[in-house]
């Protein structure tokens, strides 16, 4: 769960590209330099495309999709026919360019679906006070219907720090969904619970030094930028979070692409589930399906015992531990999650067709 309190950080275009002719990430140099530029008077931050990427509503061309009255930047890959795999990224509000080496996934007689989250990544940027929790849930059933062509056509979550939280809450409310839930990837979610989050969040923020490099690039930012709209909220976001907290020990030899986290939407949510509370463990014990948690040895937030301990929510379901990974384990060791992943799919009976 990639949330530093103030807003936080962390792929598209056309579905015939590969995944390694995406954008680029924003770099560290790149940032010094709009910064600079900005001072000058020669670039208007508010402007998406200045400071951050444009968003599905400012650039027609991105892929999206229409529900809940949102534009969401998203792309699908493989047989629409096909079981779905329902990529879900982290957050809340980051987005899903560093989960796109499970695009691999297609090849192998899935489809493969990967949105940016309501307000974040490229998706449509909207005012806070519209940001609910059960809108949020909707937008997840939503975007499951839109992509499913058949009634019982089966899905699997894949769901990634915040994204394993979501995968969670949702099986928490609609169980298997009429039996089209076969199971659920989960990959080191923070908490199921508001307890839970709270003790997360202690190691999880604890871990950034008040003297540390990002607290002094976005203290050195915000002399220059204020977040006086979404395209300065979200750059400032990704400036504090570039990297990720130390206690996730991110590898700096393959640093985690991103588009633009959305600022609002995840202080948005944080606190409504700080001030509301939430406990999503109501109804798991119905899940009667083998669920997978998939954790990285190095990360100090998402020990084996919290994950043990979040596992212990479902009837059935198995922790595995990745050595030498931190918390990006998708992105930094693809293809062991690929192979983890699919190991998990023949044992839960989850076939893809011919492609």
């Amino acid at each position: 769960m990639r949330t530093i309190r103030t807003p936080m950080r962390g792929n598209p275009f056309s579905t015939s590209l590969p995944a390694n002719t995406k954008r680029r990430p924003m770099s560290r140099s790149w940032l010094w330099a709009v910064l600079a530029l900005f001072a000058a008077g020669c670039l208007d931050p508010g402007q998406s495309g200045n400071l951050v990427p444009r968003t599905v509503t400012e650039d027609p061309s991105l892929p999206q999709i229409e529900v809940a009255g949102t534009h969401l930047h998203a792309e699908a890959f493989g047989n629409p026919n096909a079981p779905m795999v329902m990529v879900l990224h982290g957050g809340p509000g980051v987005d899903y360019r560093s989960l796109l080496p499970l695009q691999a996934l297609a090849s192998e007689g899935y489809r493969v679906i990967f949105w940016d989250q309501r307000g974040t990544g490229l998706s449509q940027r909207h005012e806070a006070s519209t940001y609910t929790m059960p809108l949020y849930l909707e937008d997840l059933r939503q975007v499951i219907e839109h992509y499913t062509t058949s009634p019982n056509q089966p899905l699997v979550f894949i769901g990634h720090s915040w994204g394993a939280m979501y995968a969670t809450w949702f099986v928490n409310e609609y169980g298997d969904y009429g039996g089209r839930v076969r199971g659920a990837i989960l990959s080191e979610p923070g908490a199921f619970t508001k307890q839970q989050l709270d003790a997360f969040l202690n190691k999880y923020i604890g871990s950034v030094g008040l003297t540390s490099e990002q607290l002094n690039d976005a203290t050195w930012s915000a002399q220059f930028i204020s977040a006086a709209d979404h395209a300065r909220a979200d750059y400032l976001s990704a400036v504090l979070s570039f990297g990720g907290a130390p206690a996730e020990h991110h590898d700096p030899r393959h640093p985690t692409p991103f588009w633009r986290p959305g600022a609002v939407v995840s202080a948005k949510l944080l606190n409504i589930a700080q001030d509301e509370g939430f406990d999503w463990t109501t109804h798991l014990a119905g899940f009667q399906h083998k669920v997978l948690f998939l954790r990285g040895s190095l990360n100090d937030a998402a020990t084996l015992e919290q994950q043990q301990e979040l596992a212990r929510s479902y009837p059935d379901a198995d922790v595995l531990t990745m050595a030498n990974a931190g918390h990006e384990m998708v992105w930094e060791h693809p293809d062991e999650y690929l192979g983890h992943t699919r190991d998990y799919f023949q044992r839960i009976g989850f076939a893809g067709v011919t492609p």
